[in-house]
C-alpha cells in the first residue's frame, strides 16, 4: 500500500503546483540554461504543422449528424493518411501509470510534433490552488503560465465555462471534444504522456508555442486551450494563445508508448 501511494506520489508530484513552487531549486530532472528558447523545431515549423493537420481536419468534416466517436476515428484516418502515424490512449506499461499515449499505427520520425497539451491557460497571477489539489495534469510552462490538462471534476467545469464564455456567435474559439474519449483533433491526449523512467527514457519532449494573431480563425476551433482568465483591459485583449506540443527527439516505432519529463526549470 505505502509502495503504491509513494509511486503515485512520483508521478504526481511535478504537476503539483505548490510542490513545484517550493522545488524550483531542484533541477535533477531537466534543466533550461538561461536565454534558451528550449525548442526542438522552430516556431515556423509548429505553425506550419498545426495549420497543415488542421485544415486537413476542416476540409474532411461532413454532416454533424455523425457521432462523435465516428468523427473521432475518421479524424484518426486522416491523421494516418496526412502524418503517416496514429497516438492514441492505452493502458501505460509503467506500474500505477495509468493511462499512457501509445503510438498505434506508422512511425513517428524524430523531430515531429505527436501530441497537444490541451486545458486551461492560467497566467502566474490567476488562482488555480483548489483546481490542483489531487490533479497530476497541471503543466508549467518556462515563463511560469500554468495548462490545466485535467479532464475531469473541477477543471473540466472551469474549461467548459471558459469556452462558452469565448464562443463568438455560432464559431468555437477552442475545441472542447478533448474532455472526452473522442476528441475532434487526435492530437489533444498530450495530458496522459507520462514521465520517463529509468526503464523507459523520454523519447518525446515539451516545446511552448504561442498561437499567432493571423491564425486562420476556421481553424481555431482545433486549439485545445482556452484562457482562463476573461479579455477584460488592454492588458488581455491581444494575448496570444499558449500551447504545447510534444515533439519527438527520436524515431518512435508502432507500439511504443511515449514517455517525457515533466519538471522543467530554467536558470
Amino acid at each position: 500500500m505505502i509502495k503504491s501511494v509513494l509511486n503515485k506520489w512520483k508521478q504526481y508530484k511535478y504537476r503539483f503546483v505548490p510542490w513545484i513552487a517550493f522545488n524550483l531549486k531542484d533541477r535533477s530532472v531537466r534543466e533550461v540554461p538561461k536565454g534558451a528558447d528550449d525548442a526542438i523545431i522552430s516556431n515556423k515549423a509548429v505553425a506550419n504543422f498545426l495549420q497543415c493537420f488542421f485544415k486537413s481536419l476542416h476540409e474532411k468534416e461532413t454532416s454533424p449528424i455523425k457521432d462523435r466517436h465516428t468523427i473521432f476515428k475518421e479524424n484518426l484516418d486522416i491523421m494516418m493518411k496526412q502524418l503517416g502515424f496514429v497516438t492514441e490512449r492505452q493502458c501505460s506499461l509503467l506500474e500505477n501509470g495509468g493511462r499512457g499515449v501509445f503510438v498505434t499505427r506508422g512511425t513517428v520520425p524524430a523531430k515531429t510534433i505527436v501530441s497537444m497539451y490541451p486545458g486551461a491557460v492560467y497566467e502566474q497571477y490567476e488562482p488555480i490552488f483548489f483546481q490542483s489539489l489531487g490533479n497530476s495534469f497541471i503543466f508549467r510552462c518556462i515563463d511560469g503560465v500554468l495548462i490545466d490538462g485535467n479532464d475531469k471534476n473541477l477543471s473540466k467545469l472551469i474549461y467548459k465555462s471558459c469556452q462558452g464564455r469565448d464562443r463568438m456567435g455560432p464559431f468555437l474559439s477552442c475545441d472542447s471534444s478533448w474532455l472526452t474519449e473522442s476528441p475532434h483533433n487526435p492530437l489533444a491526449v498530450g495530458q496522459y504522456v507520462n514521465n520517463q523512467s529509468a526503464k523507459y527514457p523520454a523519447n518525446v519532449a515539451y516545446q511552448e508555442f504561442d498561437i499567432p494573431s493571423d491564425f486562420p480563425f476556421q481553424l481555431l476551433k482545433y486549439i485545445p486551450n482556452v484562457h482562463y482568465g476573461a479579455s477584460t483591459d488592454s492588458i488581455t485583449h491581444d494575448r496570444l494563445m499558449r500551447v504545447v506540443v510534444l515533439v519527438s527527439t527520436r524515431d518512435i516505432q508502432c507500439g511504443e508508448e511515449l514517455f517525457s519529463t515533466y519538471f522543467t526549470v530554467v536558470q
